[in-house]
């Protein structure tokens, strides 16, 4: 596509969003206020409910299933899927270091352990 193709184009795209047939540019998301906004919130979660593992795993569920308009599995599909996979993992270290009589640990280890995970 030329440029003047591709300037053609975005005047059309503002032009239908002025008409409101076309919705809005999305917002960028900020990513690192995202995460800690969700992680202050989970820490200040009602402590009296014994549910939450419940509704970590529906969560899960919902994030997992989460496609594109093609139907192929989202970027935040394989993200959720990663969570599965490091939990199963670190069960798998932990009980390898307490069949070696281990009780302590480096966090380094455990990163080794789920770094193939984590930067697939």
């Amino acid at each position: 596509m030329t440029k003047s193709e591709i300037k053609e184009k975005a005047k059309i795209k503002k032009s239908l969003q002025a008409k409101g047939l076309l919705p809005p540019d999305k917002k960028r998301l900020n990513r690192k206020k995202f995460i800690d906004e969700a992680r202050e919130q989970w820490e200040k979660r009602d402590l009296g409910c014994i549910l939450w593992d419940f509704y970590i795993q529906q969560a899960l569920v919902w994030m997992t299933s989460y496609t594109d308009m093609n139907l192929r599995p989202s970027p935040q599909a394989v993200g959720a899927a990663k969570v599965y996979k490091i939990a199963l993992k670190l069960k798998e270290f932990e009980e390898e270091k307490r069949e070696l009589g281990e009780t302590k640990y480096k966090f380094k280890e455990v990163y080794e352990s789920l770094k193939d995970i984590m930067e697939a």
